[in-house]
């Protein structure tokens, strides 16, 4: 696998996942009111913190788990098990009926999400030494633009119907993410190589025998 292919593998999945976590970001008020949780203008943001919080709840609770996971079976698996987590509980969060299962939703895609972790370690594995500043570089720029384009995506589709009589107004910016997020596990399955030896623990993605020979 070229390992530009690997690193734009990567890159789209880091994408996708900053997508995911803040495409409700400037929802998240109207979400509440549409729950009709209250009519009080200064308790929206308190509701509305709830569910932006909650996906990042999930990340500190499995964080540790999914990084010795990564260790012992892989770091593409826990890559897909994230990207995996974007597509189900996106869709689950934009249908979701109620205030409680919303948060349930955005807890369990937090839950199940270790990529941004695994990403930064598989770094050293995936690239050469000479190229680590540079993909650094790109994976906090990726996930920036992430950070951009999610609100952007929530802000503009949030309310416009999917689908005719479905109640559901998160449903459309939601499926966007999850599409796209299915679009990365693609990417992912085909062009992203494990880096550890699941057997021994080791770097499983030899360094290129030029960077080698220079280091020596």
């Amino acid at each position: 696998v070229a390992p530009c292919r690997a690193m734009f593998a990567l890159l789209i999945a880091l994408f996708a996942n900053a997508v995911a976590m803040a495409s409700p970001f400037p929802f998240a008020p109207f979400l509440v009111l549409h729950y009709g949780l209250t009519d009080d203008r200064a308790e929206i943001g308190y509701y509305g913190g709830f569910i932006l919080s909650a996906f990042m709840l999930g990340r500190a609770m499995s964080s540790y788990h999914l990084g010795l996971l990564s260790d012992k079976h892989g770091r593409v698996l826990v890559i897909e098990i994230g990207l995996l987590s974007c597509i189900i509980f996106q869709l689950l969060f934009g249908l979701a009926p109620t205030f409680g299962a919303a948060l349930a939703a955005r807890l369990l895609m937090g839950l199940f999400n270790g990529i941004i972790g695994v990403a930064k370690a598989m770094l050293p594995e995936l690239v050469t030494a000479a190229q680590q500043p540079r993909a650094m570089s790109a994976i906090s720029g990726m996930w920036g633009l992430g950070n951009v384009a999610g609100p952007a995506l929530g802000g503009l589709l949030y309310g416009v119907p999917l689908f005719a009589g479905v109640d559901a107004p998160a449903l459309l910016p939601t499926s966007l993410g999850a599409g796209l997020a299915l679009a990365a596990l693609g990417l992912v399955r085909v062009w992203l190589p494990e880096t550890r030896d699941t057997r021994t623990g080791l770097r499983a993605v030899t360094e290129p025998k030029g960077d080698a020979e220079a280091a020596a």
